[in-house]
């Protein structure tokens, strides 16, 4: 089998994610059973929040409360769905739940929106001090402070957060954020100077690169920002709108720096385990800044759920994160690596041409950009337009220049795969050679070439020891497996094809020419019964037309009857 089950998202920014069907709309209350009744909402709540689908859950909880007004339970979901949707019946359920410690905190957001820092200041202040809150609970207290014009007051509470073992770097930026918006450039200086930079990340490198360009270093500045794009290649596509940004302070109101607060302390929860409260701290950091474009970008990565590869996305997910990114206005420095990340949603929502329009936008405004030219190869071979990617390919690879970098085994290999998709193996096979001999170790490359000589009854030794090698990189790959089986099978040697197939069925259940191969090595074995079952289970995992044809032909040829 030429394929196994890969699908790959090139660099940070195109968030990795399995192509899925079925695509939703954004968050609605559509769709869900039984909300005619109070109950009835109450349960269509609870199972939109079982959907990862908070929006839908917070309308529900507002018509069940419409008829029990006072129910502290459906008070307290209601509110937690509403925040965690950013839906605005959160500001209005905060005040029937006193002691909620998001309540409060949502109840200080509003009043620091309003300009009144006072009444912030009391809010923040009876948060209780363990947990989140008391991670939360200086930063917020001191940038009111500041929004009192009590810059030092600010300063000197967050100086004795330094050592905190975990999050002292976080006190530590904020207290320069604070000093830096205040005008206090000799405080600035000496606590951006103890900023932990050991691992860049984009918002930090905007902050950075910002104050030292207001200092007049523009030589620093620019270093920072190429050292951010030497470690995310991706976000090359985000340089000249840094570069043109750099003399724009990233805080400027103490509303701002509350955001800003909520933001590193969301960037710094990077465990799967952590999402929801992630989830919290970037929805507060947008009531504070709505057009905070780096909470925008965090959100949707965790909507997703991208940093733990074994979930699969739902479109509700996907929906949910694709309105996240949507208000980021092509002015903001971040807007080109946004809408790569949309292109990446749109295409795995099964809307190959709104996706591939937005990265023709950007590859307009980037000429020449490999990422952005091979990621609408992509989308478009994802979605069987083979014919239109092949150009996006070939571009990609032009750009690249000589000589030619490792990692461009993968343009050659997915234009390979277009060029023998459109039944020109006689061009797809150098583009796989260049692949491998790019990058030799490859399974996917090595499995594609084997099984590939195989069907053209070419090269069967190479193929063979080919597939060995994929399997002894991918023991694990069903498709690997398969295609190693295969060439067995058409060597003669079925004994150890049917074993190999076995392997390969468990692997990869649900795959139907992994099915079809093996009810292929039942026949050849004499067992008549067991290869109709597998070419009958093959069919009922929906081939596509032309594998569905051959198994029909299959069963026809040898039965007499059709399906």
């Amino acid at each position: 089998m030429k394929m196994s089950s890969l699908f790959g998202c090139r660099g940070a920014v195109a968030v990795c994610i399995t192509l899925s069907a079925c695509a939703a709309g954004p968050s609605g209350a559509t769709g869900y059973p039984g909300a005619g009744s109070t109950y009835g909402a109450f349960l269509a709540a609870r199972y939109a929040a079982s959907q990862s689908d908070p929006a839908a859950a917070a309308k529900f909880y507002t018509r069940a409360l419409q008829n029990d007004e006072n129910n502290q339970e459906l008070i307290a979901e209601g509110f937690l769905a509403s925040v965690l949707s950013g839906s605005p019946e959160a500001s209005q359920l905060a005040p029937k739940l006193p002691g909620n410690t998001l309540a409060t905190l949502l109840l200080g957001n509003q009043a620091a929106v309003a300009g009144n820092f006072d009444q912030a200041k009391q809010i923040f202040q009876t948060l209780p001090q363990d947990n989140l809150a008391g991670l939360i609970k200086p930063l917020l207290f001191a940038w009111a402070q500041l929004g009192e014009g009590n810059e030092q007051a600010a300063l000197t509470g967050l100086g004795s957060h330094f050592t905190d073992p975990e999050f002292g770097p976080v006190y530590v930026l904020n207290a320069a954020l604070i000093a830096d918006a205040a005008g206090d450039t000799p405080s600035a200086t000496q606590l951006y100077a103890n900023v932990d930079t050991s691992q860049p990340n984009l918002r930090l490198a905007q902050i950075l690169a910002s104050w030292y360009a207001r200092q007049g270093q523009m030589a620093q500045a620019n270093a920072t920002l190429n050292t951010l794009i030497t470690t995310h290649p991706d976000l090359q596509i985000a340089l000249p709108q840094l570069q043109a940004q750099l003399a724009k302070p990233v805080i400027t109101t103490a509303a701002d720096g509350m955001a800003e607060a909520y933001l590193t302390l969301a960037g710094s929860l990077n465990q799967p385990q952590e999402a929801f409260l992630r989830t919290v701290l970037l929805r507060f950091a947008l009531q504070m800044r709505p057009d905070l474009a780096a909470a925008r970008l965090l959100l949707a990565n965790t909507q997703i759920g991208a940093d733990d590869p074994s979930l699969t996305p739902t479109p509700v997910e996907m929906s949910n994160a694709l309105a996240t990114l949507q208000p980021i206005q092509k002015t903001d420095p971040l807007y080109a690596p946004a809408s790569v990340q949309e292109a990446t949603l749109l295409a795995a929502l099964k809307q190959p041409e709104q996706a591939v329009a937005l990265l023709q936008d950007l590859i307009t405004a980037n000429p020449g950009n490999p990422g952005l030219l091979s990621a609408a190869g992509d989308v478009l071979r994802n979605s069987n337009q083979c014919p239109a990617a092949l150009p996006y390919y070939t571009q990609a690879i032009g750009a690249i220049g000589q000589p030619l970098p490792p990692e461009a085994w993968s343009l050659f290999f997915d234009r390979g795969i277009c060029e023998d998709q459109t039944n020109n193996w006689a061009a797809a096979e150098p583009d796989m050679l260049q692949a491998l001999k790019l990058s030799p170790n490859q399974p996917y490359v090595l499995n594609y070439v084997g099984y590939s000589w195989a069907l053209h009854d070419e090269k069967l030794p190479e193929a063979k020891a080919m597939l060995q090698r994929a399997v002894s990189l991918d023991p694990n790959d069903g498709a690997v497996i398969d295609s190693l089986g295969f060439i067995e099978l058409k060597q003669g040697n079925t004994k150890g094809a049917l074993a190999l197939l076995t392997q390969a069925v468990q692997l990869s259940a649900d795959d139907p020419e992994v099915n079809g191969h093996l009810g292929d090595a039942f026949w050849q074995n004499g067992q008549k019964l067991q290869a109709a079952y597998q070419w009958q289970r093959a069919l009922s995992l929906h081939p596509d037309p032309k594998l569905a044809a051959e198994l029909n032909s299959k069963i026809q040829q040898h039965f007499g009857t059709p399906p």
